[in-house]
């Protein structure tokens, strides 16, 4: 096995683990949104859900949408990789994209981190609704 092919499998393996990174957040802020979306209108615990979680869903939505880029820009370093493998001329092309994709992944986790922390605010700062049945004997 000469040399070449062990750092194109070696980049492989390292952006694989990458793009499984960015699977895992995209699962995580999808979850998160569709949660969030079932508490906004009223289909899972309506009656205990926070009255405005419009801002935590959007920044589930981000979150997804980051980790979507970042996948995008992993793929694109990994190509940048393989095309230095096969000519055997290493550069630094693949940079600029691996940064992206590394600035998508921590853009997503802090959207998912600040979703939670939204979406746990108000839940706590937002006394629970009273029930209709609960107003006509008091």
């Amino acid at each position: 096995m000469d040399a070449r092919s062990q750092q194109i499998r070696a980049s492989a393996m390292s952006f694989s683990l990458l793009v499984g990174a960015f699977r895992f957040l995209g699962w995580l802020n999808g979850g998160a949104a569709l949660v969030l979306t079932g508490f906004s209108l009223g289909i899972v615990g309506g009656d205990i859900a926070a009255p405005d979680l419009q801002l935590p869903l959007e920044l589930l939505l981000a979150g997804l949408l980051a980790s979507c880029v970042g996948a995008l820009f992993a793929y694109l370093a990994q190509v940048s990789l393989l095309r230095q493998g096969y000519s055997g001329h290493l550069t630094r092309a693949h940079w600029p994209a691996q940064l992206l994709a590394m600035l998508c992944y921590l853009l997503s986790a802090l959207a998912f981190c600040a979703a939670c922390w939204l979406a746990a605010g108000q839940a706590l700062a937002d006394p629970p609704q009273m029930t209709a049945y609960v107003g006509r004997y008091f």
